[in-house]
């Protein structure tokens, strides 16, 4: 019993140095002190002397252009609603959402069938009043061939005078009149004012149409636009016919705009001006779609190094910098956006003049 408790205290420490040398080598796993460490200016051990015609590029100072983004949504400059001029019931709509019209392409068909009666009662007023005319005119030839010979009076004359012109009044109220019923008739048959795009129906075949009331929605496509506030700042430099670029998130499309309008209004609460972008036609875009267009906001100075020379290791980005004795060493540095000439911008780790090796 005495040996068992004399070997306990023993058995115990032996399992505490080795649970702590578990945990030291865990931690050092964990923390890369096993693999391969790269500090900020490393030279390259038992590097061979760097040939003269070795690839390099110098790290260049230029000025750049800044950009801002506004974000928007698409729009057509050009927008229809269709609705009806007169109560009737909707008796067909052969068009849906998504569907592309021609312009007078027949949308909605009304129920018209009292409209064709007004017609048909009007067309008969004007049969009646011709004949009237007719009557009141050969009354009049007749009554002033008396009058020449003496033999009618001159109120009759006058009285004849007044029917004829009653007549042919008469007549012209008539033929107004049923000018009035085939308009009236040409509104039960609604067609698309415009070529374009459904992208709304708000009515269905059974359903009362009201005067005024919104049927379809259509806008035409090959006039979508940009519509984003822009601060004020950079609102007040653009100017209409700009060229702007236009980014669309969604297709991952690039497009060449221009400012098409810019509302001479700030808003009061945001301070900024609704600028419209006017798009290349696309038939990949639509109306209500996400975009982003590149406001010009000045120029600034920034360093750009060719993208061959920046090397990556997990999230580390660094190069091969040859000094004046021609010794290679690797510099963490940090890059920024991509440049339009194949460089990318160098926000720290490097100066202007540096060479740097290319791969």
């Amino acid at each position: 019993m005495s040996k068992l408790m004399k070997s306990n205290p023993m058995k115990s420490v032996l399992q505490a140095v080795l649970g702590s040398a578990v945990l030291f080598a865990s931690v050092a796993w964990l923390s890369g002190g096993c693999g391969e460490r790269i500090g900020p200016e490393d030279a390259i051990p038992g590097a061979a002397p760097l040939a003269a015609d070795a690839p390099r590029a110098g790290v260049v100072r230029e000025r750049a252009l800044v950009f801002e983004h506004a974000s928007g949504s698409l729009h057509s400059s050009r927008h229809t609603t269709i609705s009806s001029k007169i109560l009737a019931r909707i008796e067909e709509m052969p068009v849906r959402a998504g569907d592309v019209v021609e312009r007078g392409t027949l949308v909605v068909r009304l129920d018209s069938r009292d409209l064709a009666a007004r017609l048909r009662a009007a067309k008969e007023t004007v049969v009646s009043a011709e004949a009237a005319r007719e009557l009141a005119s050969s009354e009049f030839a007749r009554i002033t061939k008396l009058h020449a010979e003496q033999v009618a009076s001159r109120q009759q004359l006058d009285r004849v005078t007044a029917s004829r012109d009653m007549a042919r009044a008469m007549l012209e109220a008539a033929e107004q009149a049923a000018r009035d019923a085939e308009v009236g008739l040409s509104f039960g048959e609604i067609r698309s004012p415009v070529s374009g795009r459904v992208i709304d129906r708000l009515a269905e075949p059974g359903d009362t149409a009201a005067p005024g009331q919104a049927l379809l929605h259509i806008y035409d496509p090959g006039a979508l636009r940009l519509e984003a506030p822009v601060r004020e700042v950079l609102a007040t430099r653009l100017t209409p016919g700009q060229p702007l670029t236009v980014r669309v998130e969604a297709l991952g499309l690039t497009l060449a705009g221009e400012i098409d309008e810019i509302v001479p209004a700030a808003e009061p609460g945001t301070r900024t001006f609704l600028v419209k972008v006017r798009l290349p036609a696309d038939p990949r875009l639509f109306a209500g779609m996400f975009g982003r267009v590149e406001i010009p906001a000045g120029e600034r100075v920034r360093l750009v190094v060719r993208h061959e020379a920046v090397e990556r290791v997990g999230q580390l980005e660094y190069v091969r910098v040859v000094d004046g004795n021609g010794r290679v060493a690797r510099r963490l540095v940090t890059t920024g956006p991509a440049a339009l000439d194949g460089g990318v911008e160098v926000l720290s780790g490097l100066a202007a003049g540096e060479q740097v090796l290319l791969p």
